[in-house]
């Protein structure tokens, strides 16, 4: 780092200075991330105070802020994410900061408001899904195949769009997820600025994985097979980008007559169906890639009122309440 020693530093000098450093250290995806909080967040807020004024009260202030119009086009608060995100980037950086001796010590402990916002998940009715089904079966290409395979697997649209043929071991049917596509902006100042498609490492350790495929889903996927190195939906060297193959889901869900749905909700659609035909979590969560089980349960298992009842009359039935 350029700073050594206690100084009058403004932030915004150091949280460059900082980032620059982290580049060497991390994912390109994740130095695109870092770069927009910043530009976007911190130094707005923050970068013309000095590193030594900056205390546990104004990054409180900054928080309660975010959550209530954080929003860049101004249209409300920031997303619980969002604000982590910001929040573990404001402290990672000024807890480098002490450490480097440039600042001493500093509380970086906050509240944060009650969310009462709870992300809703979208989930294709059965019938909605044998419409899909149909009618890849009768436009078979590979990019309506990609689609088929998303609600059968649970992929992300990055990882499915990062396929290659080569990914898919044909003689144990098993498809390889090792990597994943997206785009991303990366922010170089106020005013500047690159974006770029990358493709790169899945999303968390656990996004590494390997996912069974159905013998007939395989033999179908193996008719449209190209070369080994050819991408699996453009069947060429050239990778179709996501927010193009939405588009393209899109456009499949007008001619089906389906309500609108974003891409992601075929993840939801095979995890859902995955635990209502009773696949233990530890297994649904693997397939899924998340990086604990945990997570798994908190979006997909909420019991429904009648398994409720069902519990509470066994526990009554153990105890022979019934015959008092």
């Amino acid at each position: 780092m350029l700073f050594i020693g206690k100084k009058k530093i403004y932030y915004k000098n150091w949280i460059i200075e900082w980032l620059l450093e982290q580049k060497n250290y991390i994912k390109e995806s994740t130095y695109a991330n870092y770069s927009s909080i910043i530009f976007n967040h911190l130094i707005p807020e923050l970068g013309d105070y000095y590193l030594s004024d900056i205390d546990n009260k104004m990054l409180q202030n900054l928080i309660l802020k975010k959550y209530k119009d954080g929003r860049l086009d101004g249209n409300g608060g920031l997303s619980d994410k969002t604000i982590k995100d910001i929040t573990i980037l404001m402290k990672t950086s000024l807890k480098y900061a002490v450490r480097t001796n440039l600042i001493n010590n500093i509380n970086l402990d906050f509240l944060y408001p009650k969310s009462s916002k709870k992300d809703k998940i979208f989930v294709l009715s059965q019938n909605e899904q044998r419409k899909i089904m149909n009618y890849v079966i009768k436009n078979k290409d590979s990019k309506n195949i990609g689609i088929l395979l998303t609600l059968y697997s649970g992929l992300r649209i990055g990882e499915l769009c990062a396929l290659k043929w080569k990914d898919i071991d044909f003689k144990k049917n098993i498809l390889h997820i090792n990597k994943t596509i997206q785009r991303v902006y990366i922010k170089y100042d106020d005013n500047k600025g690159e974006s770029k498609m990358i493709i790169t490492t899945p999303k968390t350790k656990n996004a590494n994985r390997d996912i069974p495929l159905n013998n007939e889903f395989a033999i179908l996927l193996k008719h449209l097979k190209t070369n080994d190195e050819d991408y699996i939906l453009s069947c060429k060297k050239k990778w179709i980008e996501p927010r193009t193959y939405r588009k393209h889901f899109d456009r499949m869900l007008n001619t089906l007559n389906i309500d609108h749905v974003n891409f992601h909700c075929l993840r939801h659609t095979f995890a859902t169906n995955c635990i209502r035909l009773g696949t233990d979590y530890k297994t649904v969560s693997e397939l899924l890639g998340h990086s604990s089980v945990n997570i798994t349960l908190n979006l997909y298992v909420h019991p429904q009122m009648s398994q409720k009842k069902k519990c509470i009359n066994l526990v009554c039935k153990e105890f022979q309440f019934n015959e008092l």
